[in-house]
């Protein structure tokens, strides 16, 4: 209830503001301000019991048998000399005599509240005539005008009369205070209460265009719009209460069409909150309730808008007697919510309940069953404040569930084209692998087949005269080509599968230094033929977790394709390093390097890259494609730096999702 505080503060610094010493009371027609602090009270209410008579009177002579009527107040209930009540309608005059310390002539009075026309004298003389009076309703004209009148004469004894005449309101009389004191202090307070009323204005109606720019945006959900309409409703009703602004600049000939207005926003208000408070909490707010609430409004507005102000202002009391229905029904809602949790219930809660109170006391107020100040602007602009926090959070939580909802729906897309664009790669390298395999069988394989089948003739052909040796020799050239055609088909074999991922893997946790050495020992024969060091340099408590046969696949091919380039007494060094994740290593060698131009083919099966060694070894292509493959499988990375005549480093590695230890 931090807002109800907040604007029970903002009243109460205002009212002080003003500097109104509201103890001192007339009495019996007379206030006496002998005694008067001005400067600690500048602003006096000239509230108490007035002469009174009926009919108008412009005599400054005042009765030896006066009647008192209080002030603020109606003189509806007035007994005339006849004994009857006097009525709304009709005329009436007040006096009230002043007495002072010393004659002051900087002296000014506010008249506020007047049903409906009235003529200020002091002393017999006329200082101010508000609408034009006269002692029947034809001759009258009505205005709410509310004028600060200068008191020109120095005096310390005022006698004031206001001459009243009223034919268009049900209430007639001094319906408010007058207020007296300085008049610099009674501008200043004027200007106070008109810039606290531009204040509301403008806070309400930038609110309400917020709102209806946001449902021009978004026109999914309404209540912004109601709400939008209804903030502007009460806006535009800030110019006919406090300061009256719109009842000051219009001339009073216009009266009947402003009073209209100023009573339609207050009726209109009503089926614009409703419509709103259907749209935030359709469950909770009945449809029936809706139509009711909507059908009522049309009907008080037509009468508005039909009967003379004197007619529908009776009537009104009956819509304001349906208003507070209406507020009751609302606080039933708004605990309805708070019971079912609904999103903004608690703030909407506060905010209502502060619209109750300020709206009753208006209710009240204008019925003169208090003597208050209006509060409902202020109770507005705290329930606004209160709505359009909730709606912003409203808003605000809709667009970060869209938000969440197109992330997800950007992730699925993405995950989407991911899989589309990896099967694609699939078949591609299938498509690839296809091509591959029937180049291999259509040329590579070719050759070695026709090579074996023309020796296999030849010793056929001319077995009678070969010898052992000879015989011994053909079959073993028959052996190196038909391992290697083995060889390049096991190999495209491997490829196929990993790449289509039907290669099961066997991940275990092992040594690395023994497994590479075993690999290495395969190739002593063919580093010792070339005179080529071969160093493992990888530390014997090294572990890594990954398929053996895969790891082992790998530094065969690097292996094979360093000894096959490098030349007489050169070095071949394998290195490994752990770095955070992952399990790198790199094979170096000091041969010929590769030439620039081959590096981005090297693994790939598209374009075939291979060549002859330093000793015209010769290879499938097939090898580096493997190994890439492999490391693609475990989401690893391998890079290739390479100098011609220096050497080439081939750099990869295994992600590991811990130190392993075993």
């Amino acid at each position: 209830m931090r807002s109800a505080f907040l604007i029970f503060l903002v009243v109460f610094l205002c009212d002080g503001c003003y500097g109104i010493d509201k103890p001192q009371k007339v009495k019996n027609g007379v206030l006496d301000l002998r005694g008067w602090d001005v400067d600690k009270n500048p602003i006096v209410s000239l509230e108490g019991d007035w002469e009174f008579s009926d009919g108008l009177s412009s005599s400054s002579l005042f009765r030896t048998d006066p009647a008192y009527l209080k002030v603020p107040g109606a003189w509806n209930k007035f007994r005339t000399a006849a004994g009857t009540e006097h009525g709304g309608e009709g005329t009436g005059t007040y006096r009230l005599k002043i007495l002072l310390d010393r004659p002051r002539g900087d002296l000014a009075l506010r008249i506020n509240d007047v049903s409906t026309a009235f003529r200020l004298y002091e002393s017999g003389t006329l200082l101010r005539e508000n609408g034009k009076v006269a002692p029947d309703k034809a001759g009258m004209v009505p205005s709410y005008k509310h004028p600060i009148v200068l008191l020109p004469d120095a005096k310390s004894e005022l006698k004031l009369e206001i001459e009243i005449s009223n034919f268009y309101h049900i209430t007639g009389g001094l319906r408010k205070s007058i207020q007296f004191g300085p008049a610099i202090s009674i501008f200043e307070a004027k200007e106070t209460e008109s810039s606290l009323g531009w204040l509301v204005f403008g806070a309400t109606f930038l609110m309400g265009l917020y709102h209806l720019i946001l449902y021009l945006m978004r026109r999914i959900d309404r209540s912004a719009l109601w709400f939008g309409w209804f903030c502007v409703d009460v806006s535009v009703r800030t110019f006919f209460t406090g300061s009256v602004w719109i009842y000051e600049v219009l001339p009073d000939e216009y009266w009947v069409y402003i009073h209209k207005a100023d009573i339609l926003t207050f009726v209109i208000s009503v089926p614009l909150f409703s419509l709103f408070l259907n749209g935030v909490f359709p469950k909770e707010f009945h449809v029936y309730a809706l139509r009711g609430i909507l059908g009522i409004s049309i009907l008080f507005s037509g009468i508005v808008c039909v009967l003379p102000s004197s007619k529908y202002m009776w009537w009104i009391q009956f819509f304001q007697g349906f208003v507070g229905l209406f507020m009751v029904y609302l606080l039933c809602v708004m605990v309805l919510t708070l019971v079912r949790k609904r999103e903004g219930s608690l703030l909407f809660l506060a905010g209502g309940s502060i619209l109750f109170l300020t709206t009753l006391n208006d209710i009240l107020n204008q019925a003169l069953w208090i003597k208050t100040g209006y509060l409902a602007n202020w109770g507005l602009l705290a329930f606004l404040f209160s709505q359009t926090t909730m709606l912003s959070i409203r808003f605000s939580n809709a667009f970060v569930r869209l938000e969440e909802l197109q992330k997800s729906l950007e992730t699925k897309v993405a995950e989407r084209t991911k899989e589309l664009r990896s099967a694609k790669r699939v078949a591609e390298e299938a498509n690839a692998l296809k091509d591959t395999f029937i180049s291999l069988v259509t040329h590579d394989l070719r050759a070695p087949l026709a090579n074996i089948i023309g020796v296999l003739q030849l010793i056929r052909s001319d077995y009678d005269s070969l010898d052992d040796s000879s015989i011994l020799e053909w079959i073993e050239r028959l052996e190196r080509t038909s391992m290697q055609s083995l060889e390049m088909i096991s190999t495209l074999l491997d490829l196929n599968r990993l790449r289509s991922g039907s290669f099961r893997m066997d991940n275990t946790v092992f040594h690395l230094h023994f497994e590479v050495e075993d690999v290495l020992s395969r190739f002593w024969s063919q580093a010792k033929f070339k005179n080529i060091r071969i160093l493992n340099r990888i530390p014997k408590e090294a572990t890594i977790e990954m398929d053996r046969s895969l790891l082992a696949a790998i530094f065969t091919n690097l292996v094979s394709n360093s000894i096959k380039f490098c030349r007489e007494g050169d070095t071949v060094e394998i290195d490994f390093d752990r770095k955070s994740d992952d399990a790198e290593f790199s094979v170096k060698d000091s041969g010929v390097g590769i030439p620039e131009e081959m590096i981005p083919h090297l693994f790939s099966t598209d374009v075939k890259s291979t060549r002859y060694g330093t000793k015209n070894e010769v290879g499938t292509g097939l090898g580096l494609p493997l190994v890439y493959s492999i490391i693609q499988a475990y989401h690893g990375k391998i890079s290739v730096q390479s100098d011609l005549q220096k050497g080439t480093t081939f750099t990869f590695s295994i992600p590991q999702k811990k130190e392993i230890s075993i």
